[in-house]
């Protein structure tokens, strides 16, 4: 982890019903919707009420502010969890599997998308190719997603 803040007006709190969004650089509806399932999944062992972008959109494109909106006050979250790659960076150019990508966690209020939590952290892919991430290998994914809870807990954000 490079990074990570809290608001300090921020207490430990109930997440209460949580709306997760992962994007990448391209959109690759596959690879968000796994590593949405992935947060799901880890979220609702720690008695997080979750769900998917991909559980409430039809064609689980990437959301408009407006249909993000929508979908927030419609199904009544109280919070929106955003995992987004920001960019790709190789730490050295003569080692063709030094690629990290830096990933942004961040954590809203639902009604006022006022963010109190974010996380930036650099990851090493072993399933990276030509700028494009192919699908994170599961155990990724889950270290990820663990590493990030554990960080949340610790900042008193749940």
């Amino acid at each position: 982890m490079t990074d990570t803040w809290h608001s300090p007006l921020v207490a430990e709190r109930s997440l209460g019903k949580t709306l997760v969004l992962a994007f990448t650089l391209v959109p690759r509806p596959i690879v968000g919707i796994y590593v949405e399932s992935i947060w799901v999944e880890q979220l609702g062992r720690y008695g997080v009420n979750a769900l998917s972008w991909s559980d409430v959109a039809a064609d689980g494109k990437v959301p408009t502010m407006g249909e993000l909106a929508d979908v927030l006050a419609e199904y009544q979250f109280d919070t929106l969890l955003v995992t987004q790659l920001i960019s790709f960076k190789q730490l050295n150019r003569n080692i063709s599997n030094s690629q990290v990508a830096i990933v942004e966690t961040r954590l809203y209020f639902a009604p006022s998308e006022e963010v109190y939590w974010s996380l930036e952290s650099e990851s090493f892919l072993a399933n990276y190719m030509m700028g494009e991430i192919r699908r994170p290998r599961e155990g990724d994914a889950l270290e990820y997603v663990e590493t990030v809870i554990q960080q949340m807990m610790k900042d008193g954000v749940f």
